[in-house]
């Protein structure tokens, strides 16, 4: 199973670092410098930064990764060779020891902006260029362990998708407000549009008062306004509810969440 990981991993990393022209190395890439923060897990394997065309990322071609990065340290410089091409976010993911890679466990993502619901682009132009300072704070604590904890439930909507629309995102946060894509927890894209749709949202014990869907649209900025559902534990209810998962076993099942694309929660 180990030499299998090893294995794959290893095929990732030549992914992102091709010959052109007759055995001519990729020159070409981009650098930083990953900035930890809080305690190290004891159940850290490996740390690495990955990088996405699309984001969130829906296949394994959709990504590239680094060679995995030195660990217990405040701070790590990186390089991460790849061909020429447009990035829609870099971030960096941490492995749970025994468990297999999932680009979701994200503890800290670029930003070029003051947005930090919107991962920074990264755009690697030609074969000589290597894009510096591409600096990313890494939080430890918003490492997730292997649970099988979580929510399910049903999504129903009402109205017209919007015509960009390619997909939604189960998300869930602790604080009623996320400050940032950190703050929130994120389930596998379901591909727009349906009218309705069954959902599991794999999620850490602790009480989430926001429970919603996101939606992605092709062009368009992530950030508050791309919620176009939440959880109310009844109708009429001013403020969502709140969902408590109490151990790494709790399932909470029975979740509703309507969707009226004419009312957003948090319209911009």
């Amino acid at each position: 199973m180990r030499k299998g990981l090893f294995l794959i991993t290893g095929l990732l990393a030549l992914g992102g670092c091709s010959l052109d022209d007759g055995l001519q190395p990729t020159r070409s890439g981009f650098s930083g410098t990953i900035r930890f923060k809080n305690a190290w897990p004891a159940q850290t394997d490996q740390v690495l930064v990955v990088a996405a065309t699309r984001f969130p990322p829906s296949a394994i071609a959709d990504i590239v990764m680094s060679d995995p990065l030195p660990l217990h340290q405040d701070s790590v410089d990186y390089t991460l060779f790849t061909t020429p091409q447009l990035f829609a976010a870099v971030g960096v993911v941490w492995k749970e020891k025994n468990q297999p890679w999932d680009v979701t466990n994200l503890i800290g993502l670029y930003f070029d902006s003051d947005n930090l619901f919107n991962p920074g682009k990264v755009h690697v132009r030609n074969r000589d260029e290597m894009v510096e300072n591409i600096d990313i704070e890494a939080d430890l604590s918003k490492a997730k362990r292997k649970v099988t904890s979580g929510i399910e439930g049903m999504l129903r909507t009402r109205g017209e998708w919007p015509p960009a629309s390619q997909s939604l995102l189960m998300v869930a946060s602790k604080p009623i407000l996320p400050f940032g894509l950190l703050d929130i927890s994120l389930g596998q894209p379901i591909e727009a549009p349906f009218d309705s749709s069954r959902f599991f949202l794999n999620l850490q014990p602790g009480t989430y008062r926001l429970v919603g869907a996101l939606l992605i649209e092709k062009g368009a900025d992530i950030g508050l306004s791309s919620v176009v559902g939440l959880y109310y534990k009844k109708a009429g209810d001013l403020f969502p509810g709140a969902i408590t998962i109490a151990s790494d076993t709790t399932i909470i099942r029975g979740v509703e969440i309507h969707i009226d694309f004419n009312k957003r929660p948090f319209a911009g």
